[in-house]
């Protein structure tokens, strides 16, 4: 099966009666525009977007009763909460130096999990807290020229 565009969100659709499969989504392969992929019950869907991102929960496709949906597995992460204005300066400031791209949800700075900058926010006494979660927005490196 080959999805060329989407066709809507899960939560928009009336699912009674309908067998719902998913099609685990890694965060490496939201950004990509073309991606092969298997549904939980073992169907091949190549996905061939021409413009556009997946979101968590968009419908792929309709096949009678059966209807394919995104579900994005969890990634690493770190969660920055800093205390105040300042500090949250400094590490925006120390991570962009060293091109971490980051997203921000619910008033706090999250970066993919990497051991060293862990290191580095807890020597510098920065709150943070390493977990695994579905980000709304995929990190992502934005390019640029020195």
């Amino acid at each position: 099966m080959i999805v060329n565009t989407i066709l809507g969100n899960i939560k928009d659709y009336d699912v009674k009666g309908k067998s719902v499969h998913v099609v685990k989504i890694s965060p490496d392969d939201r950004l990509k525009h073309i991606i092969r992929v298997k549904s939980d019950n073992g169907i091949e869907i190549g996905i061939s977007l021409e413009s556009g991102h997946l979101h968590n929960g968009d419908v792929l496709a309709v096949d009678g009763d059966v209807i394919y949906v995104v579900d994005f597995l969890p990634q690493k992460v770190i969660f920055i909460k800093a205390t105040n204005l300042m500090q949250m300066g400094f590490v925006a400031y120390s991570l962009g130096n060293r091109h971490t791209p980051a997203v921000f949800e619910d008033g706090m700075m999250i970066i993919e999990d990497d051991y060293l900058i862990a290191q580095w926010l807890e020597e510098n006494n920065i709150p943070c807290e390493r977990c695994e979660k579905v980000l709304h927005h995929a990190l992502k490196h934005a390019s640029h020229n020195h």
